[in-house]
């Protein structure tokens, strides 16, 4: 079985073998069972094909995006192990290992396990992404299965993965909207993606405190629901 320390050389964590659940070039992401539970191994390497690729630069700016998100108050992966290793000042491979949360489920998975608390679980969504968006974090893949929701304490948790592509800056209305028009494209169900549309967009907006004066966060919303890019 595998335990923590199985990670403390960078050689042997890219020597590891793991149900693959994403395989680019330059990066992947397995599945491994690590004392007793789920986790994920994510790798990011470079090679003389890939000088240009930024594949690792790009691993390091996620760590970069977890990091703040785990010290702001929100909720990103639970890295548990992390390591690089370097050459001539230049790092030739990163991993980070990130634990499965217990009871954690993407958004339209728990929407349909808990049809019941639908109003509540949407109402502390759009106060999270409110929050979210005021301290100036733009996703930019604010898609469902990219927010896990668990339950503590009688209420809803709300964490963030696959941050690769993840900003930090001063809050930007033009780019949070296009965050909420990824998250209703991202949902299959037809009822709970209007309803991103329609009364979430008002519950979000009277929780934003940086929404600037004037601004028509339905039309953003639906300027950027008009276009297929970000």
């Amino acid at each position: 079985m595998l335990s923590i320390t199985c990670f403390d050389s960078t050689d042997q964590v890219f020597a590891m073998d793991g149900a693959a659940m994403r395989i680019h070039q330059g990066r992947s992401v397995v599945k491994l069972c690590v004392g007793g539970k789920p986790h994920y191994l994510k790798r990011y390497w470079l090679s003389p094909s890939q000088l240009l690729q930024r594949h690792v630069s790009r691993g390091r700016h996620e760590l970069r995006m977890i990091d703040w998100l785990n010290d702001n108050g929100f909720a990103g992966p639970r890295v548990v192990a992390r390591g690089a290793l370097h050459r001539l000042s230049i790092t030739t491979r990163l991993f980070f290992l990130m634990e499965e949360v217990d009871d954690e489920m993407p958004l339209e998975q728990r929407w349909w396990k808990q049809p019941e608390a639908g109003d509540g679980l949407l109402a502390s969504l759009a106060s999270f992404a409110a929050r979210l968006h005021d301290a100036g974090f733009i996703h930019t893949d604010f898609s469902e299965r990219h927010i896990l929701v668990g339950v503590r304490d009688g209420a809803w948790t709300f964490r963030l993965i696959d941050v690769e592509r993840a900003r930090v800056g001063a809050p930007n209305d033009r780019l949070a909207a296009a965050d909420l028009k990824t998250l209703a494209a991202s949902i299959d169900d037809q009822k709970l993606r209007e309803r991103i549309g329609g009364d979430f967009l008002d519950d979000y907006s009277a929780k934003r405190r940086t929404l600037a004066r004037g601004v028509d966060l339905r039309a953003l919303f639906a300027e950027a629901s008009a276009t297929r890019s970000f």
